[in-house]
């Protein structure tokens, strides 16, 4: 019986999480969610058909390695990843959308599995995977559920890094602890919020130091799994010839080497020294720990051998504040969204986790204490980086353990019923709001396709009509911004519409195209001739009769940068 229970449960908790991918906007055009899905692809296209990728911002390696080899697989029976067929497949997205939808839809409802796995050994009772699960259905940013950004993925490596961590502290085992060093290194290869974690490791062997004994230990239990290491060996391999088959050499143009060779003198030292002078700051479990965690690095950046030190630097660039956190005003959120939904869902069960910590060190255990640690940086993290909703996933789903242990009893009991208030309170009124993203996908969807009746109207061959950014809605914008910007060699794209911006024009202009019009809402309010600033220039804009479709509208540009 309790089988069944425990299987049912675990039925209920993927039928929640599939309904919830029902209500996206499953089967609306590639642009709809062009950032990072349109990104990630041409990226991975770049890598599986030969080329390079310049997107490692993230740096999202996985996610474009997976990518590049379901890519690579469909390829086949149109000859391979050619240049060509790579190329073709970047000017008409809409034929990958089934690949890099269905690789977001499978992270999103694994990972709701996933958590009822991880919460149901860790509490002992299948209901507190049932809370876990559900739990997890609430992420903040229910896009994510068929985006291909990272944040599903990572929210799903991290929730495996804290087990490891904490299943290593109560049995004081080094193998578990180098686990989760393994793990958070590949995590930080997904995203750079993977740091979160480390903290609550360091501070679990600090707590629960492994017995003198645990190198032979760690030997032993690695030489038990032999088999399935040299497996796992095997693929890895195999993936790698296949992603680097014409290009088996490495980079370091614009790889700053200086700084490469610096970070390898430091880490020989540390071994040298921890060698000859083992004590508390040179613990040998620290190298050892150090080293899984960059064979966890490793794992995915040699997938992309020829970029992966380009791909090490652009991650320690971003660490330290450049590259897309450059210009970042923290805490970018208005105070007020944090008390509406979904921050404030995510903050009851943070909330609920600091309270668990507090109780769990009353009680002198570091049980909550550590997911609550890391859920707290993960959630300073979210709030220093813009505050986009999506940032607050992996915060919210470390947080879910430690809530879920407050209200735990001795042993292996069921869990009572206010976990239950808490699930509701939590998880309905993503119920209520499921449908958001949809509606707001529409709405772009209406204004596209009011861009494009005028352009049918208006827009003569060879002319491009300018729009206010990459983010306007519609598939050439869009494109420019997402892909052009990021694939070394990009192929010709028939653009109508373009972004106001001067990398752009001169885009169109060796197309031997010139600007025309600008489309916009912002045109229906310029009623006479007059001057119109852009981020291209300034020009001067001209009413056009009859130029409005909805709510967009259209002018006639008689001079400026493009005309």
């Amino acid at each position: 019986m309790s089988r069944r229970l425990d299987l049912l449960a675990f039925a209920v908790v993927i039928a929640v999480s599939a309904v919830l991918v029902a209500a996206q906007p499953v089967t609306d055009p590639w642009w709809v969610y062009a950032d990072a899905d349109a990104t990630y692809s041409a990226s991975a296209l770049n890598i599986i058909s030969g080329a390079h990728s310049r997107f490692f911002d993230h740096p999202g390696l996985p996610e474009q390695e997976l990518l590049a080899l379901t890519f690579g697989a469909v390829s086949l029976p149109h000859g391979g990843p050619t240049h060509s067929w790579a190329a073709s497949e970047m000017t008409h997205l809409d034929r990958a959308r089934p690949i890099f939808r269905g690789w977001a839809i499978l992270f999103f409802v694994g990972g709701a599995g996933l958590a009822y796995v991880l919460l149901r050994r860790l509490l002992g009772h299948w209901t507190w995977g049932l809370a876990g699960g559900l739990l997890w259905s609430a992420i903040p940013d229910l896009s994510d559920a068929i985006q291909i950004r990272p944040d599903v993925l990572l929210s799903a490596l991290v929730l495996v890094v804290g087990f490891f961590i904490v299943r290593g502290w109560e049995r004081r085992s080094a193998t578990l602890y180098a686990l989760a060093a393994l793990v958070a290194g590949f995590a930080l290869m997904t995203k750079l919020h993977a740091v979160a974690v480390l903290p609550a490791l360091v501070l679990a062997t600090v707590l629960a130091h492994p017995s003198p004994g645990w190198w032979p230990k760690l030997r032993a239990d690695v030489a038990r799994r032999r088999i399935g290491i040299a497996i796992a060996a095997a693929v890895w391999l195999a993936f790698f010839v296949i992603l680097n088959w014409n290009r088996f050499t490495i980079s370091v143009r614009n790889a700053h080497p200086k700084l490469l060779a610096a970070l390898v003198l430091v880490v020989a030292t540390y071994a040298i020294v921890t060698a000859l002078r083992p004590n508390r700051f040179f613990d040998p479990l620290y190298l050892a720990l150090g080293s899984a965690f960059v064979v966890g690095m490793a794992i995915p950046l040699l997938l992309v051998l020829s970029d992966s030190p380009r791909a090490l630097i652009e991650t320690f660039d971003t660490l330290i504040g450049r590259n897309i956190n450059a210009g970042i005003t923290p805490f970018g959120h208005s105070a007020t969204e944090y008390f509406k939904f979904p921050l404030l869902e995510a903050e009851i069960v943070v909330a609920l986790a600091g309270i668990a910590a507090f109780v769990g060190a009353r009680r002198r255990t570091a049980w909550p204490g550590l997911w609550f640690a890391s859920s707290a940086l993960a959630f300073v993290l979210a709030a220093l980086r813009l505050g986009n909703l999506r940032y607050y996933d992996p915060a919210f789903v470390l947080a879910i353990p430690a809530a879920l242990w407050l209200f735990r009893r001795t042993g292996s009991a069921a869990a009572p019923w206010p976990v239950w208030i808490v699930v509701a309170a939590v998880v309905v009124p993503t119920f209520v709001h499921m449908r958001d993203p949809a509606h707001a996908a529409q709405r772009d969807e209406r204004a596209a396709n009011a861009s494009a009746q005028l352009e049918d109207r208006l827009l003569k061959p060879n002319e491009v009509a300018l729009v206010s950014a990459y983010t306007y809605p519609g598939p050439d914008a869009r494109w420019f911004g997402l892909i052009q910007l990021y694939v070394p060699k990009p192929p010709p794209y028939p653009y109508r519409f373009i972004p106001a911006d001067a990398r752009a024009i001169a885009a169109a202009a060796a197309e031997g195209k010139h600007v025309a019009y600008f489309v916009g809402p912002e045109a229906l309010a310029i009623t006479k001739p007059q001057k119109l600033t852009l981020m291209s220039g300034t020009y001067y804009a001209v009413p056009v009769p009859h130029a409005r479709e909805g709510t967009v509208g259209a002018v006639r540009l008689r001079s400026g940068p493009g005309t």
